[in-house]
């Protein structure tokens, strides 16, 4: 009977003009909704870390702890300039307290990206009301790229958290010019500035600019609450400042990008923003004006059709559906700055979930006044049957353990939620788009994700060492070569430290029967006085970028490389 009645409060919204009033998306009904999709995001929590970037700031991580020195980032042995300090202290703090292992790496930025739920709710709340703040939620635990990101961790989902939390304080700053709000909001600011530098605050700010002038407020320029907003940040941020100077300005011979006399606080203030904006820092890469439109697009499925028709509604002025001018704002000036960047990464849209998700969320409260609801429901339900195809195809085409059990799973489960919403009504193309998304999240935290984990060479080189380490003897340290990506889940997961070669002169500390992980396309770099010793070889992928041959199962293993692990002799 409660299963009834739950079916029923989200499908007899035919000839309702508002979706999810009260009755429809009960406290209830919504703590349910809300616990299957966190429990969807959390199935990444339980699997392993995925190259390059997780695997690289959980070893960074790792290497705190075990040095004690949490001033310094450091890697193989060098020291490592790229990323401010706040999730790495966060991430040791986590191994302090549950060990060093996948778990222990993941869980800190999950509940970040639970504290940008949370923030959605109440930012939702206090622009459009509870009824769209439940509804944003639900968008955002269901959006495909925050899903991802779940999974193969890297520093957005506490970047997701933290700008949405200072936006909602500012904002009630901006509305009640509260101190306690102002203090709160410069908190959460730095703590973002402190994850990945100074360029967030356009994200938190470019929103209110935005807003003071559709309303013409011109004295909020003026209002020396803002400047204090600055002013707090920056005392916020001194401990990454501090740690910044006392290992790179105050220690000029330290080598950096190759070069010595390397500013820490310069690079954290310019090169690592806008160094990569404008092309002319030591980390580059190549911009595309379109880049972020199309990724949009695949990255906020399965709302990114219903995001579309918000933005068009808000250009034709539809009231109820036209976004706050603070989301937008927020929106289009980052989007636009990120467009024009020569650096981009799908991940750096994360961020802008919880506003457009907002934005999302007030077009579904409001469909059933809207013209061509029909068709944004036809468009939901059939994209949804398409993603429900092109799930099992993948599901075949990987053909990784359990592929018919979750094949069934997908078809059982794609079919009842597309027979139960086929008719038109708001309730409906919400149900199909939180169903459809988080059975994406499924079929990838479940299935596709920890399938391809297994590929990792690094990974499956360390498990053996690790099984091997009393019977065989092993040195008290690994040498790798420097810069071969497998290294960095190689280091994270061997109980033996690292010790990466970067130059000739090093070669001369390397003992007799000393171990070294290597590719076999850079077996030439060992000099002529060492022998070389098979001892293992692991197939290896760099699994964060995909190919249809390394995808499908009938060609994958002619796409594999190998890491080997040798035993150096001296001649």
């Amino acid at each position: 009977m409660k299963k009834a009645n739950i079916i029923d409060n989200f499908t007899h919204g035919l000839h309702d003009p508002s979706l999810f009033s009260s009755s429809m998306l009960s406290k209830r009904v919504f703590s349910l909704l809300c616990v299957a999709g966190i429990a969807v995001n959390g199935i990444g929590l339980f699997s392993g870390v995925m190259m390059i970037d997780g695997a690289l700031y959980a070893l960074i991580a790792k290497n705190m702890v075990l040095s004690g020195n949490y001033e310094f980032l450091t890697l193989h042995g060098f020291d490592w300039l790229d990323k401010p300090h706040f999730p790495f202290w966060c991430t040791a703090l986590s191994y302090r307290i549950f060990g060093i292992h996948d778990f222990a790496y993941k869980l800190p930025a999950f509940i970040f990206w639970l504290i940008g739920a949370l923030y959605t709710y109440l930012l939702a709340c206090r622009l459009h009301g509870r009824n769209v703040a439940r509804i944003a939620v639900l968008v955002y635990l269901s959006a495909l790229h925050l899903l991802l990101c779940n999974s193969a961790v890297n520093a957005e989902p506490y970047l997701t958290g933290m700008i949405v939390a200072a936006i909602y304080h500012f904002y009630r700053t901006y509305r009640e010019g509260t101190f306690s709000q102002l203090l709160f909001g410069a908190l959460w600011a730095a703590l973002a500035v402190m994850t990945k530098g100074i360029f967030v605050l356009i994200i938190v700010g470019s929103g209110f600019i935005v807003l003071w002038l559709a309303r013409k407020e011109w004295r909020q320029f003026l209002n020396y609450r803002w400047y204090a907003a600055v002013a707090l940040v920056l005392v916020f941020i001194l401990p990454e400042l501090y740690c910044l100077y006392r290992q790179f300005d105050a220690r000029p011979t330290v080598e950096v990008f190759g070069q010595t006399h390397v500013s820490g606080i310069r690079f954290f203030f310019w090169d690592s923003q806008f160094g990569r904006f404008f092309n002319s820092g030591p980390i580059t890469g190549h911009g595309d004006p379109f880049f972020y439109l199309h990724t949009l697009l695949w990255a906020f499925l399965p709302w990114s059709p219903l995001l579309l028709f918000a933005v068009y509604f808000s250009f034709g002025k539809r009231r109820v559906a036209m976004g706050h001018p603070l989301l937008w704002g927020s929106f289009l000036i980052t989007f636009l700055l990120f467009s024009a960047s020569q650096f981009q990464l799908p991940h750096y849209l994360n961020a802008l979930f919880p506003l457009v998700s907002i934005w999302t969320a007030q077009l579904l409260g409001n469909m059933g006044r809207l013209p061509a609801n029909g068709t944004m429901h036809r468009i939901q339900w059939y994209s949804g049957m398409v993603i429900v195809i092109l799930l099992c195809a993948l599901i075949v085409l990987f053909h990784g353990s359990g592929w018919w059990v979750f094949g069934i799973i997908t078809v059982g489960v794609g079919l009842a939620v597309l027979v139960l919403t086929r008719r038109v009504s708001p309730s409906n193309t919400f149900l199909v788009s939180y169903a459809i998304g988080l059975l994406i999240g499924i079929f990838y935290g479940g299935y596709l994700y920890p399938g391809l984990l297994t590929y990792q060479g690094g990974d499956r080189m360390a498990r053996f060492i690790n099984a091997h380490i009393a019977e065989e003897h092993y040195p008290d340290r690994l040498y790798v070569l420097d810069l071969e990506i497998e290294n960095f889940m190689l280091g994270f997961r061997c109980e033996v430290p690292l010790q990466a070669i970067r130059s000739e002169k090093q070669w001369d500390a390397v003992n007799d029967g000393s171990l070294l992980a290597i590719r076999p396309e850079a077996l030439g770099e060992i000099p002529d006085r060492f022998e070389i010793e098979p001892v293992a070889s692991f197939g290896a992928y760099r699994i964060s970028r995909l190919t249809p041959k390394f995808f499908y199962y009938r060609t994958r293993d002619a796409q594999l490389g190998e890491f080997r692990l040798v035993r150096l002799k001296k001649r």
